[in-house]
């Protein structure tokens, strides 16, 4: 399994009421989901095709706290 998938399985046993609205393969697409879906949490792989993770935080329009992983 990759490890979107296994976030996504992990998410889903701890926090049973999270509601996943959208998931992306690359940064232009996760920005995409971002301004379309506007979710209170947002993971983001700092190594995605297109754009980083940090640059898509950088063009949120949103409030953005990067936490290392």
């Amino acid at each position: 399994a990759n490890l979107r998938e296994q976030l996504r399985n992990a998410l889903r046993s701890l926090w049973p009421e999270l509601k996943i609205v959208a998931e992306a393969e690359d940064g232009v697409t996760a920005l995409r989901a971002l301004d379309r879906h506007a979710p209170q949490v947002l993971f983001l792989d700092v190594q995605m095709p297109g754009m980083t993770g940090l640059e898509v935080a950088k063009q949120a329009s949103c409030t953005v706290m990067v936490v290392p992983g």
